[in-house]
């Protein structure tokens, strides 16, 4: 069992890393050419990533595991860019998806939450590596070392293994380029929130045949909510090393430390179950409450360039993960007469260690005299994670009788741990895509998966020592996926698509034996156009999705595969650049969800937080002539309709519809120095990013902020 306190020799290594990569940049001996040399032994190997220049328009390899066009990729795609992120100086993973059509971000406590699409959790993946259960429900790294977010909404379960069908969420690490750059930013906003980045590029050989890049980034904030605070950093630091013209490998370290006080969890609610509609400001946490985060993540990558155009790649991954929380949380809702409510306290000290090996191939081919292409591969991934605590699961450690608001009469919890526990996750798989073409505006994707999957688990000390307790399994599931493109003009795509994938159960049918998978299946059709040479891409779709094989309880007790859910709606995006100067980003969606077959809430809705209908919106005026030369100027609004907490007949707290308006200015200096001003919840609207329970998660949604941000960039 590890401990939560990151190890010291890790920091000093990770930060000694990047003071080497950093002072490497500065030597005066490299980075002046990028050409080939005197004694170099070959030419430089150009890098491409996706963004050919800065906007909001961007290829995508959330699709599969190359770099695609939107138009290629037959599924609901929202790229947000690194342009994007800086004007709306976007912080965080949660600030990103929130932007993102169709994605609803659900406020877990001050260092995480859930992210959803098409009433789902969404997956997630690290540069096209598949990690189970890694996204809702734990920290996430800063965006700082990012260079891309991409969001499919949609079954993923050809690459991805076992998941839920909402879609997955691709994070694009930063590169290191071929010439020196160094840029970095200093951002003073509300509620004593300051934060900073420096990222610094460039060749470290004098034929750039070796390139890198390290990031540091700085938090130190505070909240809207009385008594929490924040202190993180991230170091980042990688490494392309070009072995031959045609070999390439890339190493990269991460380490990040997300230290939070008196974290908020959101309120209670009236035990008669109404919302007590308390002040915004209200903490019900007391100060001796924290959650620590600690991430180190290790990326090996080698890929082999063929004559024949083929390419192959190995991905290798590590990632550790502690996380600590001492804590007293609201159990009970507040009793209207005496205006308490019973706490509970408790401790756990958990690590997650993952391991992930993705291996795969992908090129042309010719047959029937024209030319296609294909991908094969396998991964493999194992995910363990020893946790230790006091409190957990049913040995409750009461505090009666709290006053409502006033948690600092709870003793802080001094305990030893007294349960443990271990679980353990393994799941590979080899999957294969062809991409065919019958002919020339005609595109045919056939794909498919064979997955096993096992998840098993134990009490340890202090517990009980238990033997191994069989989880949900599935061995050889397969996971097939289809679609057909077509051209009605280079500049307009018409798409059908079928895609799926499962998820293991562990209930009983009455022979003794586990019922079958879930499955999700959907099936999407829809347009997508690239407009101005690229520039400017939209899109539009309708998708039905089943999540079908649910267990159904019977009136013995035991389970079939005879529930079935629906999900269905349709989406707008259109993103990049209409006009010289202008940036926009907006999607809409539409999401009707059902419960189909299911033995108490059939014909109810299935998943209530999820809003019927969202619209999210980003403008920018970029002035690069005239009397306001130098000048940006955004707007942009998310709108959603009504929501609810709970699942079909559970849903009881209600909030109406809501919209917030943000906006920015940005004043370019010179070429090295720009200024900007953002302002979100711009009309200080109140709302509800969750409702939750009666005792916690009725979270309020942040109040009107300011950052004010200076950015250089040589």
């Amino acid at each position: 069992m590890k401990s939560s306190q990151l190890s010291r020799t890790r920091l000093f290594r990770v930060t000694s890393l990047s003071v080497a990569v950093a002072a490497a940049f500065a030597a005066p001996a490299y980075g002046q050419s990028t050409e080939k040399g005197a004694g170099a032994a070959f030419d430089t190997v150009k890098v491409t990533t996706g963004n050919t220049q800065p906007g909001y328009a961007s290829d995508a390899s959330v699709g599969g595991k190359e770099l695609l066009k939107p138009q290629e990729i037959a599924a609901s795609v929202t790229v947000i860019t690194e342009q994007r992120i800086k004007d709306q100086n976007l912080r965080t993973l949660a600030d990103a998806l929130n932007q993102a059509t169709g994605v609803t971000v659900i406020s877990n406590d001050t260092t995480q939450s859930q992210y959803r699409s098409r009433g789902y959790a969404l997956g997630l993946s690290h540069d096209g590596i598949p990690v189970y259960n890694a996204l809702s429900g734990k920290s996430q790294l800063d965006l700082s070392i990012y260079e891309r977010v991409e969001v499919l909404r949609g079954p993923a379960g050809i690459f991805s293994g076992s998941g839920d069908p909402g879609g997955v969420v691709n994070l694009v690490r930063k590169r290191a380029k071929d010439e020196v750059a160094l840029s970095g930013a200093l951002s003073f906003g509300s509620w004593n929130t300051t934060q900073g980045d420096v990222d610094l590029t460039g060749p470290l050989n004098e034929s750039g045949t070796v390139r890198g890049r390290a990031v540091v980034s700085l938090t130190d904030r505070q909240y809207f909510y009385e008594r929490t605070a924040t202190s993180k950093w991230v170091g980042y630091a990688t490494l392309d090393w070009d072995l031959s013209p045609s070999t390439t490998l890339s190493l990269a370290v991460t380490a990040q430390e997300d230290r939070t006080r008196a974290p908020y969890i959101g309120l209670p609610a009236w035990t008669t179950g109404q919302l007590t509609q308390a002040s915004r400001a209200t903490n019900p946490q007391p100060n001796w409450s924290r959650a620590d985060w600690t991430t180190q993540d290790y990326l090996l990558e080698l890929e082999q360039r063929f004559d024949s155009g083929w390419v192959a790649r190995v991905k290798l991954n590590r990632r550790e993960q502690s996380q600590y929380w001492k804590d007293a949380f609201a159990w009970s809702g507040v009793n209207p007469q005496t205006n308490t409510l019973n706490y509970r306290r408790w401790i756990g000290d958990y690590a997650y260690d993952r391991d992930a090996v993705d291996v795969y191939a992908s090129g042309p081919f010719s047959l029937f005299g024209r030319t296609h292409r294909a991908l094969v591969g396998y991964n493999y991934e194992t995910l363990k994670a020893p946790g230790q605590g006091y409190g957990l699961g049913m040995q409750r450690d009461l505090v009666p009788g709290v006053p409502f608001g006033q948690p600092g009469g709870i003793p802080e919890v001094t305990a030893a741990y007294n349960s443990g526990s271990l679980s353990e996750t393994r799941q590979h798989g080899v999957y294969g895509q062809l991409r065919l073409k019958p002919a020339d505006p005609l595109t045919v994707v056939l794909g498919g998966r064979l997955s096993t999957f096992n998840d098993r688990s134990r009490s340890v000390a202090p517990s009980t020592p238990t033997d191994w307790s069989q989880g949900a399994r599935a061995s050889q599931h397969f996971t097939p996926s289809a679609a057909v493109l077509y051209d009605i003009v280079p500049a307009l795509t018409l798409y059908s698509s079928y895609s799926s994938i499962f998820i293991p159960q562990t209930q009983l049918r009455s022979d003794g034996g586990t019922i079958d998978p879930r499955e999700g299946r959907q099936y999407e059709v829809g347009a997508k156009a690239a407009l101005l040479d690229g520039r400017l891409n939209a899109s539009a779709s309708i998708f039905d999705l089943r999540d079908r094989n649910r267990a159904f309880l019977k009136d013995d007790g035991f389970y079939l595969n005879a529930g079935e859910v629906q999900s269905k709606g349709w989406e707008l995006e259109v993103a990049g650049r209409p006009a010289a100067g202008y940036e926009i980003q907006a999607g809409y969606a539409r999401l009707d969800s059902k419960y189909l077959k299911d033995k108490n809430n059939e014909g109810l809705p299935f998943n209530t937080w999820d809003p019927r209908n969202s619209l999210k919106l980003w403008g920018l005026r970029r002035f690069t002539e005239g009397p306001a030369e130098g000048l940006d100027a955004g707007l942009g609004v998310i709108a959603v309709s009504g929501s609810q907490s709970g699942t079909g007949s559970a849903a009881v707290r209600r909030q109406g519809g809501y919209a917030v308006l943000n906006a920015l200015l940005a004043y370019r200096v010179n070429k090295t120095f720009s200024v900007q001003l953002n302002a979100n919840n711009l009309l200080d609207r109140t709302y509800y990013t969750r409702l939750g329970g009666l005792n916690t998660y009725n979270s309020y949604g942040e109040p009107r902020s300011f950052a004010l941000t200076l950015r250089a960039q040589y």
